[in-house]
């Protein structure tokens, strides 16, 4: 209900809801259009057949998840605003209208929920 009021939910919160999203939502049992919707957020094509869209995912999911493992190490506070925007647009978030304060804190957020992650 937060969420839907435009709150940002914290990081323990999430991984609570963890479980949520195994078997019913997990990528291999999500429906073609819904394959096709994620493709098109995390900026791939969504013209190809679905199995080669769900390996492209996976394949995209594991490699964010090896950045941010490093970026983690590195810090987000060394990175420019331009690699923070760069990085930001990666995970799928359009920051043109934020500042580089919020692309950062978003980042932080971002890799305390991803680096918990399994």
């Amino acid at each position: 209900l937060q969420v839907q009021r435009g709150s940002q939910a914290r990081v323990a919160e999430l991984c609570a809801l963890r479980g949520l999203f195994s078997a019913p939502l997990g990528l291999s049992s999500l429906r073609a259009a819904h394959v096709k919707a994620l493709s098109r957020v995390l900026f791939l094509t969504p013209r190809l057949p679905v199995p080669l869209l769900r390996h492209r995912l996976r394949s995209h999911v594991l490699e964010i998840r090896q950045l941010d493992r490093a970026l983690a190490r590195l810090g987000p506070s060394e990175l420019s605003d331009e690699e923070l925007r760069a990085a930001c647009y990666l995970r799928g978030l359009n920051s043109t209208h934020l500042s580089a304060g919020e692309c950062r804190a978003w980042l932080e957020r971002w890799l305390g929920l991803s680096c918990r992650l399994q």
